[in-house]
């Protein structure tokens, strides 16, 4: 599982977010389902190979939702950072043992499998099984004896803002960013797991200031002040322009050091100092390194 797949799978164990995701893509924005309904549901399932062997498969996050002590419904979210077009039969699998499940229970409910998808490329899978069967040409007759398994996948990069509007989480964040990019413009919402989602952001975009501005956004937080990505973007280029200056600084010791190595070069070449003694001083005073020392050295001799 790639390090995009890993970051979703924990952030989205949250409750808040969990509940976010599913109010948001399932209900339209409707405030359906609580946090405090939901119980985290097995993520493991087995299945017999073609040799007969038992294997297991898992799914990323799964949670009931309870009402009166009950199961009402079982959602479950899978994570994909690159298309699998035959993820439709990991669906039935998925499913298929969620149902078999309460063939022997008393109690039985709907399940929902929703597919994330973190990546780059576009993709172009059947969004249902007639779809992936389409060149197999079934017989009109024969359709309506095959269930047709439906693919319910959501471009998360690339939601239209109609739907990003609807999150009410720390998700808003991530898919405002993701979707906007350059032009990002942060809001005023309050980041409430700062931990993760500037790892989840970090994951989705490689950018290093996300996980190396944490601690400092956390101090915020402890402190009882909201942190807003307005905010968090502002210590990114605070941190910036502090490392800048630090680079300056050093860029500039060293310019000055050589400097200094080379007008100490000119100055033994007149005096016609041993080679050996030149270069000594260069890398013990100037603390250059032997092939700078031995290049500076050359040039002044010419």
């Amino acid at each position: 599982m790639g390090q995009k797949d890993l970051a979703a799978k924990q952030f989205e164990s949250s409750p808040a977010v969990f509940a976010d995701l599913i109010n948001a893509l399932v209900y339209e924005g409707e405030q359906v389902i609580l946090p405090a309904d939901l119980r985290p549901a097995p993520t493991e399932t087995l299945y017999s190979a073609q040799n007969g062997v038992l294997r297991n498969q898992y799914n990323d996050v799964s949670k009931y939702e309870i009402r009166y002590g009950r199961i009402k419904m079982q959602y479950t979210l899978e994570n994909q950072s690159s298309p699998d077009y035959k993820i439709l039969f990991r669906k039935a699998s998925y499913e298929g043992a969620i149902y078999r499940q309460q063939y022997d229970s008393k109690d039985t409910y709907p399940a929902i499998m929703l597919v994330l998808y973190w990546g780059d490329a576009e993709w172009n899978g059947s969004s249902d099984l007639f779809g992936f069967f389409r060149r197999r040409r079934i017989h009109r007759m024969a359709r309506k004896y095959i269930d047709n398994i439906s693919l319910h996948m959501y471009s998360m990069k690339s939601l239209p803002e109609e739907i990003r509007k609807r999150f009410k989480s720390d998700m808003r964040v991530i898919v405002d960013y993701l979707a906007e990019g350059e032009k990002y413009i942060p809001g005023k919402q309050k980041i409430t797991d700062v931990d993760g989602t500037m790892h989840m952001l970090y994951a989705l975009t490689g950018e290093t200031d996300f996980i190396e501005s944490i601690g400092a956004l956390q101090e915020q937080q402890e402190k009882g002040e909201e942190v807003t990505m307005g905010y968090a973007l502002s210590k990114y280029k605070e941190m910036g322009r502090e490392q800048g200056i630090k680079e300056g600084i050093r860029e500039g010791i060293k310019e000055e050091k050589i400097r200094c190595a080379k007008a100490f070069v000119e100055e033994t070449a007149m005096q016609k100092q041993p080679r050996e003694y030149v270069l000594g001083i260069l890398q013990t005073c100037f603390q250059l390194k032997e092939e700078e020392a031995l290049s500076l050295y050359q040039e002044g001799m010419l």
